[in-house]
């Protein structure tokens, strides 16, 4: 074993000392050569060791545009927030201006309220509570009007707080008078539209209807129908809708009139109580 090494040791310094004193073009051609063969090799390490590079640089871009896209995304969604917060506030500023032209212009003493729940009866808010009462000066049987019309009738009433009955509610009953004609009726609330599945609130709100109308008046539709003032209850003139059309009883005695409200009682946010005429 000690002999091979010895052999091998002499055979490359031979071979070291001869490549060193050929002359100059024979050992520039072999070291050509030498590094014409280190080339090939030279060069698939370097483009393995490049090929790693950009594989780790991608990885660690692809990372970056990852974080970059959740950041937009969270951006978006607080914009959105943010869109949706100001439009509420447009509109709740909207709503609030309005009542505030209404008890200008309005001689009835009112007090204005907001509404804080909503009682689901059959797909419809069939009452709501509002967040002022008895200390406020509100009792029960008040009106209670927005600037668009009436929306109802206090029923239970506490210190800070008390209930209101709309108009659509089966148990609603007003006195109403017809501006063209100046003839009377008896509005009656109700919802006509019903579902197990409770999905009335994707439809339009039924309309009201008028009882008792003398069968010998042309009421025209789009007429405008306010309160009558006869009673106790609501004073005279306040806004309730406008006639959809008009047929005539089964005991062809009187006629009816289907009247569309004129306040939307599935938005409401916003009323006023009248308190005093």
């Amino acid at each position: 074993m000690r002999e091979r090494r010895y052999l091998l040791v002499i055979v490359l310094g031979t071979f070291f000392l001869v490549v060193f004193n050929l002359p100059s073009s024979v050992s520039s051609f072999l070291r050509g050569l030498f590094r014409e063969g280190m080339a090939t090799y030279q060069r698939a390490a370097t483009r393995a060791v490049s090929g790693i590079q950009r594989t780790s640089s991608a990885v660690g871009s692809f990372a970056d545009v990852v974080q970059e896209r959740d950041r937009f995304e969270r951006e978006n969604a607080a914009l959105r927030g943010q869109v949706r917060a100001l439009g509420s506030m447009a509109r709740d500023n909207d709503e609030l201006r309005k009542l505030l032209a209404l008890r200008s212009r309005t001689s009835l003493v009112t007090v204005a309220c907001e509404v804080i729940a909503r009682d689901d009866g059959y797909g419809w808010w069939q009452t709501v509570r509002l967040d002022q009462g008895r200390d406020a000066g509100i009792r029960e049987n008040m009106p209670v009007i927005t600037p668009d019309g009436l929306v109802g009738r206090t029923t239970e009433v506490s210190e800070n707080a008390c209930d209101v009955l709309l108009i659509s509610d089966h148990n609603f009953r007003a006195s109403v008078r017809f501006e063209q004609e100046g003839s009377f009726g008896v509005m009656q609330g109700g919802v006509a539209l019903q579902s197990a599945h409770n999905l009335d609130v994707l439809c339009p709100p039924a309309p009201r209807q008028v009882d008792y109308i003398r069968k010998d008046l042309a009421i025209k539709p789009d007429e405008l129908v306010t309160t009558s003032g006869l009673g106790s209850a609501f004073p005279a003139g306040l806004v309730v809708g406008r006639v959809i059309r008009t047929y005539l009883d089964e005991s062809g005695l009187y006629q009816h009139a289907e009247v569309a409200p004129a306040a939307d009682l599935a938005r409401l946010r916003y009323v006023l109580v009248v308190t005093g005429r």
